[in-house]
């Protein structure tokens, strides 16, 4: 219901002006009474008084109502003229008012929205267009930031805005989102007749500030109304003919236009459309039961692999290498990991751009794809064999070439010779061989391990192709492997260890991510590989011993072939690993096949957070803590995952060093079996270093002064320091000595205490320990440090003792 305002808002001479201005109007004058009754409303009213107009020079309300009015008048001279086009054509020009914009905005917004209040408004065709688009009227405009960065050419203009110019309200559609901390609405133009290509995009939007987290730009709008364009003359009437080509189409053809107006934001184009496929996808599984996009070739996987959106722009093709048939006839492979062959998920991070076209001898070329699809290789392998081989092909392509030419001035060369074998001109002759050989050992940029590796492969590649270019085993075996020295891995010691365990538990910020932390501790603390860990599937724990001290798992080993081994792991490692499973539950529930069974996997931040492995991002904090902490020499070396596994074998072997575990059962510990492995692994991890791991404290090495004896022995001897342990001496003997109460006893030759008194050392160390953090000077965490040290002493030789009475 309108409301008229009962206080007169206008003065006599300003009603008199007004009057004048809209009689003056082209309208008829049912549309003038219209708007003079409207000008009257309490809405309208408060608009104006709160735009505040200071006096200056002749009154300033009058001038802003009479421009706003003659606008109204220019496009609205009857009740037919109430449509969509003219209310496009009102905001854009009232928006131009001076200082009067936004109350300009607001007024023709209320206008709109009202004017069936009024019963001058008879028109049943305005009525039902009210009624139904009343949402589109917004009294706002889109705002396109960082106006500096973009090309505002007049396309850009037109569709920057939520009332197109020569649209219709069947092209529109409104959406919600946030924006600077508000829910807003915004009116995105798609111009099409096709209504299956309107109707889904209209359901992708709704639903796209929701699910993906991402705040709509222009960029967004560009895409909208430029979809059915992009698609270039594609024909879309069902979800079955989307696909592979029209993706690639529409990435490339975005890609172009959002460059000639922001180059910057040549990257919205890729994530817009896989969250628009991967909700068509969904939505047709709601429908029929079935994945839409369910190929190698073409998948949801596929389209947030990290690699994908590159493999489109610069015409690379999807392989799947499995030696079966012939290759691919194409020269740019993105090879794509295949579940089936040998369980590595298609996201894995080791896919690949192989560029053929860097060989540059077309033979050479057709060669190498021979035998990269013929290989056996685990796709890291596979890569590393091509890139070797494209530097090797290329040297010998240019050999070839310069000896033909070298030969044909001069035929005198072409004797043969015993060492370099026959004279005959050809690739792969035994001069060449020779020459590159040389040329890889005298190469100083290449270490030792590096050089053995690319003679192996090129070895690997020459058996290939011997028939073929008739190589002789002799030189085959001149191209020899050099013998180096195994230096080992690298350990990351326990305070380089600890910092980085710091910094990890510092950056991590969710609980999905408190499963890396998880991942970090399997990998120091138990025999697995970080990869190993990392590939743990949810069904992996297989048993738990009945006396809740240890269980097995079952996993897929480095070296096993894709066939599981299993494995006996510490409880407390069997409670991480079912943490983690509760960790990814949420993740689990959301996840597609094959992903399903994994443990480890978390959310893509960057589109539409599809599930994913979590080896990169492992990987990638890993990496990251240790280049910061070494920057800032907290640590010695910027270690790599793979060290964890170093360390875990090196803590084994240090543990033989010390008497504590013979040379057959560091094997155990190791790898090499798992039979006894928990019985051996933990009794032994209740050491010195498990005391100094667990309070974070070095142990004194020198001899205790007290005494642990069986518990018979202090039966009848006076309780001291607490209960910690008995005086054997018939007075004291330290009476006289300035010595702290709370040392003195433990550190007199005459205390005794027993294994049975273990509890009461560790649950003082708890204490100390705590004191320790909250000291608030250093001379008090000094004191707590040494209070550790002498008690965590008493301890470590209690876990001896205890150790000792458990292998008899």
């Amino acid at each position: 219901m309108i409301k008229i305002k009962t206080n007169d808002y206008y003065t006599e001479i300003e009603k008199e002006t007004i009057i004048s201005i809209i009689a003056s109007l082209e309208s008829d004058l049912q549309i003038k009474n219209l708007i003079w009754k409207w000008l009257q409303t309490k809405d309208i009213c408060d608009i104006l008084m709160k735009r505040k107009f200071k006096a200056k020079r002749g009154n300033l309300k009058l001038l802003y109502i009479k421009k706003f009015l003659l606008i109204i008048g220019k496009y609205i001279h009857s009740q037919a003229d109430f449509n969509w086009e003219n209310y496009c054509f009102i905001f854009h020009e009232v928006s131009e008012i001076s200082n009067f914009s936004q109350a300009s905005r607001e007024m023709i917004s209320n206008l709109y929205q009202n004017i069936i209040s009024f019963d001058v408004i008879t028109n049943p065709e305005v009525k039902s267009f009210i009624v139904n688009y009343r949402n589109l009227f917004l009294p706002y405009e889109f705002e396109v930031r960082s106006k500096k960065r973009l090309k505002i050419t007049p396309f850009i203009e037109n569709i920057s805005t939520n009332f197109p110019i020569n649209s219709s309200v069947g092209q529109i559609i409104q959406i919600g989102y946030h924006s600077h901390n508000k829910f807003i609405y915004g009116n995105y133009f798609m111009p099409t007749n096709n209504k299956f290509l309107f109707n889904i995009m209209k359901t992708f939007l709704e639903n796209f500030d929701q699910q993906s987290g991402y705040k709509l730009t222009v960029h967004h709008r560009v895409m909208t109304t430029l979809f059915e364009n992009s698609l270039s003359g594609y024909k879309i009437d069902r979800f079955e003919d989307f696909n592979k080509d029209t993706f690639k189409k529409q990435l490339l053809f975005f890609n172009q236009i959002i460059e000639e107006y922001n180059p910057v934001g040549k990257r919205e184009a890729y994530p817009f459309l896989t969250m628009f496929y991967r909700s068509i996808d969904d939505t047709y599984l709601e429908e029929t039961g079935e994945r839409l996009f369910n190929s190698f070739y073409f998948n949801r996987d596929l389209f947030t692999h990290i690699l994908y959106q590159k493999s489109l722009e610069e015409g690379y093709e999807v392989v799947n290498i499995n030696g079966i048939g012939d290759y691919p006839k194409c020269d740019k492979w993105f090879v794509v990991a295949d579940l089936n062959k040998s369980g590595t998920h298609i996201g894995n991070i080791n896919n690949s751009f192989m560029n053929f076209e860097q060989v540059h001898n077309i033979e050479f070329r057709e060669d190498l794809k021979d035998y990269i699809w013929k290989s056996d290789l685990t796709y890291r392998g596979t890569y590393n064999h091509f890139y070797v081989l494209i530097d090797f092909l290329n040297q010998a392509e240019m050999y070839f070439q310069d000896e033909i030419k070298v030969l044909t001035l001069k035929p005198s060369l072409t004797t043969s010779d015993k060492l370099l074998g026959s004279s005959e001109v050809k690739p792969f002759s035994n001069r060449f061989l020779i020459f590159y050989h040389a040329s890889l050992i005298s190469n100083e940029k290449y270490n030792d391990n590096t050089t053995k590796s690319q003679i192996t492969v090129i070895r690997n590649y020459l058996k290939h192709i011997q028939r073929k270019y008739s190589i002789s085993m002799f030189s085959i075996d001149q191209f020899s492997s050099i013998k180096i020295d195994n230096k080992g891995g690298i350990p990351i010691p326990s305070e380089d260890f600890t910092e980085i365990q710091k910094e990890f538990i510092r950056r991590i910020k969710t609980e999905e991510n408190e499963t890396l932390l998880i991942v970090l501790q399997l990998s120091i603390e138990t025999k697995l590989r970080h990869g190993e860990v990392l590939g743990l599937e949810r069904d992996c724990i297989v048993s738990i011993d009945d006396s809740g001290e240890y269980g097995t798992i079952k996993y897929y080993s480095k070296t096993s072939g894709r066939k599981y081994k299993t494995e006996v792991f510490m409880i407390e490692h069997i409670r991480l690993i079912e943490k983690a499973l509760k960790l990814t539950q949420a993740i689990y529930e959301k996840a597609d096949t094959p992903l399903k069974k994994y443990i480890f996997i978390g959310s893509h931040y960057y589109l539409d957070n599809k599930v994913i492995k979590l080896k990169s991002r492992f990987n990638r904090l890993f990496t990251d803590v240790c280049k910061d902490l070494y920057d800032q020499e907290k640590i010695r070396l910027q270690y790599s995952p793979s060290n964890l596994r170093d360390t875990y074998i090196e803590r084994a072997w240090q543990m033989v060093e010390d008497g504590l575990i013979s040379t057959l059962e560091v094997g155990v510990i190791t790898g090499n079996t798992a039979g006894v492995a928990a019985k051996y692994y933990r009794d032994r991890e209740n050491t010195k270093r498990y005391v100094e791991a667990l309070y974070e404290v070095s142990i004194l090495d020198d001899e205790l002064q007290g005494e642990i004896v069986d518990i018979e022995s202090v039966k009848d001897l006076p309780p001291v320091q607490d209960g910690a342990g008995n005086c054997a001496s018939e007075s004291c003997i330290k009476v006289e000595l300035d010595e702290d109460s709370f040392y003195k006893c433990l550190t007199c030759k005459k205390f005794v205490t027993t294994i049975e008194r273990s509890s009461y050392f560790e649950e003082k160390m708890k204490v100390y320990k705590k004191n320790k953090e909250n000291a608030t000077s250093v001379a008090e965490r000094n004191f707590y440090s040494g209070l550790m040290e002498l008690y965590g002493s008493y301890l470590a030789k209690m876990y001896s003792i205890m150790e000792g009475e458990n292998e008899h």
